[in-house]
């Protein structure tokens, strides 16, 4: 997506830290240690993640920042509509649903989406009952269908 080649210095930091995610990941979700973490495998790890969010493990916080340094394009410790919108659009996502989850979620632009701000959207998205909390909207879809 940055467009980071092979031997980049960003590209190898970013292939370490995914590597790092799955590693995590897999030790922690993958119960029946086949190598693979199934959907049902997946939820029940979330769901733990959900019941405790202030106790994530290393991994999980990893994936959160992980997240929030690819939306902030501009490394300003900030994530703009327009940075926002362009990493979730490449998921398949338009650009207006995008632009409408971050105004969702930022309180019509006006709620600056620091790191912090981010984190705490984060765990809503894992944790809310609510479909319409904000935290709901981070990944661009608007839509529950």
């Amino acid at each position: 997506m940055r467009g980071w080649a092979a031997g980049d210095p960003r590209y190898e930091e970013t292939r370490n830290i995914l590597l790092k995610i799955w590693d995590g990941l897999r030790q922690r979700a993958d119960a029946n240690k086949d190598g693979q973490v199934s959907h049902e495998e997946w939820c029940t790890m979330w769901d733990d993640y959900a019941k405790n969010t202030d106790n994530a493990l290393d991994w999980q916080q990893r994936y959160m920042n992980f997240m929030f340094d690819l939306e902030d394009a501009s490394g300003d410790g900030c994530i703009d509509e327009d940075e926002f919108t362009t990493v979730c659009s490449s998921y398949g996502l338009t650009r207006e649903e995008c632009q409408k989850a971050f105004v969702k979620f930022s309180s019509n632009k006006s709620v600056m989406v620091t790191r912090d701000v981010f984190a705490e959207l984060w765990k809503q998205y894992f944790s809310s009952e609510n479909p319409q909390a904000p935290g709901n909207f981070i990944f661009g879809k608007t839509s529950f269908e």
